[in-house]
């Protein structure tokens, strides 16, 4: 029997790839994560390279021991991007339709949306990703798929997503420098929150906070669709950071100290006990009780989410004025005391910790760690897309909808 193809999700992170392999289990019809694994990276800072040898090597070790696990050869490698270069806006689209049936076709959506695209944009930056938001027909509106109706007039709105050339092509060469062909580049704020949220938590409103290590990206969902989204250009490596200087320790200790005792609220500190420091010339250990761990931590969190609430407010988004409610993931959500921290400074209405969604996929327990999520969701992602060229023989313009409503069809059409 021919083994299943290959499909990789690759996820550029704040000084680290993270990738997740998956292929399609024909006995249980399901789709099924067969190697996963995270490496470091000083080639890339805050998700762009800043060292396009380094960055290489690092693709090559990564992917090439999922290869190795595998026994299998990439066929399909989705490369989920993220940055400060990342920008999102919106725009309208028309097409008349002059047939005499007046019957609205894929055709006739796809040629809205490319009069869509006719927007001016920065002379170093592309279109990443491109999402219908809304259609319209005979100035009827709240139209969410128009095939089949009839009209004359067709109008659509449409998030485009955008990003600097020269950081993606960077990026591109680092990862086929090894010989790896990249499928599709994607901002993975947006399979992220199609594989993490809910249907009824896009509907109602909610703030997707992802925590990286040296950016934190935000979406804002309403109205079952994503309605803004930024990357900032902080993360919380300056949690560790601020650790190292105020412990005097170094930073490979402040990391481990903060994920083991790490506390960022005080409803959260259990009791008051004694953590053993590392000297930073290595010649012994002090002992420090954790509640200043505590008081190191809080401060710089609350900054960093003070930013979230003044860059969301940017976009005409605040808690206060709109009931959200918070989903928190990425590597910065773990640390104890996030979603109540979360809730006190942006003002929402309840926080929890976000994961891939399990009826999505099959895999260990540990790749549904948060560490994980982007990558596991572009993979959750790739079987959309093909799910939509299966159904529709040709590239479609990919919307906000849930990645389980098209998996079935896929399956079936590709394997009976």
């Amino acid at each position: 029997m021919a083994k299943p193809n290959l499909i990789v999700g690759l996820d550029v992170g704040s000084g680290k790839l993270t990738a997740i392999a998956a292929a399609h289990d024909e006995r249980t019809n399901t789709l099924q994560v067969l190697a996963g694994r995270s490496v470091p990276c000083q080639g890339l800072r805050g998700g762009m390279v800043t060292d396009i040898r380094e960055t290489s090597a690092a693709v090559t070790a990564l992917l090439g021991s999922i290869e190795r696990e595998t026994s299998q050869d990439i066929s399909q490698l989705f490369v989920a991007v993220r940055g400060p270069h990342i920008e999102s806006f919106f725009n309208h689209g028309t097409y008349n339709i002059s047939r005499p049936d007046k019957e609205i076709c894929p055709a006739d959506m796809e040629l809205a949306i490319e009069n869509a695209k006719a927007v001016p944009i920065k002379n170093d930056n592309e279109i990443i990703s491109l999402f219908p938001q809304g259609y319209a027909v005979d100035k009827q509106r709240g139209i969410r798929n128009p095939e089949g109706m009839e009209g004359s007039l067709l109008e659509v709105d449409v998030q485009i997503i955008t990003g600097a050339s020269t950081h993606l092509n960077n990026l591109a060469k680092a990862i086929q420098r090894p010989g790896y062909r990249m499928e599709q580049t994607v901002y993975g704020l947006v399979p992220l929150g199609d594989a993490v949220l809910l249907q009824d938590e896009k509907e109602n409103g909610t703030m997707l906070i992802d925590f990286g290590g040296e950016t934190i990206s935000v979406g804002i969902y309403l109205g079952g669709m994503m309605r803004f989204s930024c990357d900032i250009p902080y993360g919380c490596d300056i949690l560790t950071n601020d650790l190292s200087s105020y412990l005097n320790t170094s930073r490979r200790a402040a990391k481990e100290i903060k994920e083991k005792y790490g506390v960022i609220h005080p409803g959260f500190l259990k009791q008051e006990h004694e953590v053993a420091v590392p000297l930073l010339d290595g010649s012994g250990t002090r002992m420090i009780k954790n509640v200043e761990i505590l008081d190191c931590l809080q401060p710089r969190m609350e900054e960093l989410l003070e930013q979230v609430e003044h860059y969301v407010g940017l976009g005409g988004y605040k808690p206060q004025n709109i009931p959200l409610v918070g989903v928190i993931t990425g590597g910065g959500s773990v640390m104890p005391g996030m979603t109540a921290l979360c809730q006190d400074i942006l003002g929402l209405k309840d926080v929890r910790k976000g994961a891939v969604r399990r009826d999505l996929i099959t895999c260990a327990d540990e790749f549904f760690a948060p560490s994980y999520a982007t990558a596991l969701s572009l993979v959750i992602y790739a079987m959309e897309r093909a799910s939509e060229e299966n159904l529709y023989g040709k590239k479609q313009y990919r919307g906000n909808n849930s990645a389980l409503d098209k998996l079935g069809s896929f399956f079936k059409g590709m394997f009976g």
